[in-house]
């Protein structure tokens, strides 16, 4: 009785971590460069329950029956990981100068108070002092440092820097063997902890777009309502559980 209840609060509390992950993928839905989150479960061993314990006569000799198999109990689960999908959005054109989308695997390198981050977000401004910076006012990386632009300029597919014909710096665009190691820390930024990235042949840099949120909003919006039943479902489960542990405690035991 009392593992009922266990097993029903852990499902309430993995529901409730889905829960958050897609509101949070609903939420940048129209975020340029976003990667969704997936949640992924993990069951707590299964039990195998056997009656046992039965005797027979035979001859008036007690003889113990074989254990029978009732059927296995799930214990609950749990969440495992958080993953994201780092799977390609689609690209829009919006005309502006400004705006840089990169292939899939590669990310622009932003300057930050905490050290390098990364990030996919290609919408950028210039702030007062000339720099290229991100929406938060990061600035973005070249080779020479902070990227700083005048007048018109164009970005060609390896992230050249051109003006008036020149190439006046080159943004750093690079790639992780394993993205699955960086570490999503707001504001469209990463951190990559424990691995180098590597610079990629050909980024692909497209001037004049940006790539949108890999958020499908229907499906997101399908899978928050599945998650709203199933904890109403489990937290159901545990009314019906405390009701009866009422009756075996309280009317039972008079």
């Amino acid at each position: 009785m009392i593992r009922g209840l266990y097993t029903a609060s852990s499902g309430m509390m993995l529901q409730m971590v889905r829960q958050d992950v897609l509101a949070n993928n609903l939420a940048n839905a129209n975020t340029s460069g976003f990667k969704r989150d997936m949640v992924i479960a993990q069951e707590f061993p299964t039990l195998l329950l056997k009656r046992m314990g039965e005797v027979t006569r035979q001859n008036s000799i007690p003889r113990p029956v074989k254990p029978e198999e009732i059927g296995s109990l799930g214990t609950g689960a749990a969440v495992h990981q958080i993953v994201t999908d780092y799977t390609n959005g689609s690209y829009k054109a919006t005309e502006n100068p400004f705006d840089l989308a990169l292939a899939q695997d590669c990310f622009f390198c932003i300057e930050t108070p905490a050290g390098v981050r990364y990030t996919r977000n290609g919408s950028f401004s210039v702030d007062a002092e000339g720099r290229l910076v991100n929406a938060g006012g990061y600035p973005v990386l070249g080779l020479d440092g902070p990227v700083v632009v005048e007048g018109d300029f164009v970005v060609d597919e390896r992230g050249n820097i051109i003006q008036d014909g020149v190439t006046v710096d080159t943004l750093i665009i690079v790639r992780f063997p394993d993205p699955n190691v960086l570490t999503k820390i707001g504001n469209d930024l990463y951190a990559a902890e424990g691995q180098e990235p590597e610079t990629p042949e050909n980024p692909r840099v497209l001037q004049g777009y940006l790539e949108s949120a890999n958020v499908n909003a229907v499906r997101e919006m399908v899978d928050l309502i599945t998650v709203v039943r199933s904890y109403e479902v489990m937290q159901k489960v545990i009314q019906s559980q405390d009701e009866t542990l009422d009756r075996l405690i309280n009317q039972a035991g008079r």
